[in-house]
C-alpha cells in the first residue's frame, strides 16, 4: 500500500504547449508539458471530465523531469467528433497509440481517471510494447466499460437549465468553480449541453464493413493480461473501489501497487496534492 504524503502543485500554472494530431477521422487536441527525460506520461480523463484542462496541474507537477502529455478525447472538448461515430475501443486505444507516435515515444504510461482507466487497461493490455506502467485513477475494471453501452437518448440530451445543475447532473466535486462549468458545456437553445458528443460511448461505428479488432468480453481479463507495473489509485469517499475488488486486483496483477486518497472520485478537484504524491511514488518505486 502506497502511503502518500505532502506535495507541491505549482502556484504558477502554465496551460502547457497546446497541438492537435490526427488520428483516424478526428483531430486529438493536446496538452504538452516538460521536456524529454524520464519515461513519459499520456492521461486520459473520464466521461463526466470532459477535457484535459482538470489535469494541468498534475500534468504540470508531473513534468518536472519528464514529458506529460494531457489530452480530449474524441467527442470531448477541442478534440474532433467522429463523423462515422467511431468511439470504439479500437478508436480509443489507436488515439493513444497516436500520440506515442506524434512525439517518438516507443512507450509511456498511461494514466486514466474513471472511464479513462478502462482504456488505460485495454491499451496496456492490447499494445504491451508501447506500454511501460498503467495507473488507474479511481478507476476498477467493470465499472465504467461494457461492450454493450446503452444507447444515447431518443431525440438527444435534454439541456440543462444552468450551469449548476449541469454540475450537479455529473459525478464531480461539487465546489467546482462555475467559471469551469461554462468551459465544458456549450450553449443551445433551451440552456446548456456539455461540450461532448452524445454518442461518446457508441462501440459500432456506421462505417460499412466495418469490424472490431478489440472485443471486450471481460475487463479483469484485460488488466490480467497487462504486463507493465501498475498502480490503483482508490478514493476512498468513492464508490468505485471495495476491499474486495482490490483483493482481486492485486491477485489477477501481481505487480499492482495501491494507493488511497482520502476524497471523492473527483481526484484533481478534491486532492489534487495527493494524486501527484502517489504518482510521483509509483513512478519512483518502478523506475519509470
Amino acid at each position: 500500500m502506497i502511503s502518500t504524503g505532502p506535495a507541491v502543485v505549482p502556484a504558477n500554472l502554465q496551460p502547457g504547449r497546446t497541438g492537435t494530431v490526427q488520428s483516424g477521422d478526428v483531430a486529438l487536441s493536446y496538452r504538452h508539458f516538460g521536456e524529454k527525460g524520464r519515461t513519459p506520461v499520456v492521461i486520459l480523463h473520464g466521461a463526466n471530465y470532459y477535457d484535459s484542462e482538470d489535469w494541468t496541474e498534475v500534468a504540470q507537477a508531473l513534468s518536472k523531469d519528464r514529458e506529460v502529455v494531457t489530452f480530449d478525447m474524441r467527442g470531448f472538448g477541442n478534440s474532433g467528433w467522429s463523423p462515422s461515430k467511431n468511439y470504439s475501443f479500437d478508436a480509443i486505444t489507436g488515439d493513444v497509440v497516436a500520440l506515442l507516435d506524434h512525439f517518438g515515444w516507443p512507450r509511456a504510461i498511461v494514466a486514466g481517471h474513471s472511464v479513462g482507466g478502462s482504456y488505460a487497461i485495454l491499451t496496456g493490455s492490447r499494445h504491451p510494447d508501447r506500454v511501460a506502467g498503467v495507473a488507474l485513477l479511481d478507476h476498477c475494471p467493470g465499472e465504467g466499460v461494457s461492450a454493450r453501452p446503452p444507447a444515447p437518448p431518443a431525440g438527444g440530451p435534454k439541456p440543462f437549465p444552468s450551469h449548476e445543475a449541469a454540475l450537479a447532473s455529473t459525478s464531480r466535486d461539487p465546489r467546482t468553480p462555475l467559471t469551469r462549468v461554462r468551459d465544458f458545456c456549450r450553449a443551445v437553445e433551451g440552456g446548456f449541453l456539455f461540450r461532448r458528443d452524445p454518442a461518446f460511448s457508441n462501440r459500432t461505428p456506421t462505417l460499412p464493413d466495418w469490424s472490431p479488432t478489440i472485443v471486450v468480453t471481460d475487463p479483469w481479463q484485460e488488466l490480467a493480461a497487462v504486463k507493465a507495473p501498475l498502480l490503483a489509485v482508490r478514493a476512498t469517499k468513492s464508490d468505485r473501489f471495495d476491499d474486495a475488488r482490490i483483493t482481486r486486483i492485486r491477485q489477477l496483477h501481481p505487480m499492482t501497487e495501491i494507493a488511497e486518497i482520502p476524497c471523492g472520485h473527483d481526484l484533481t478537484t478534491a486532492n489534487g496534492p495527493d494524486l501527484v504524491a502517489a504518482l510521483r511514488l509509483f513512478l519512483n518505486n518502478t523506475g519509470l
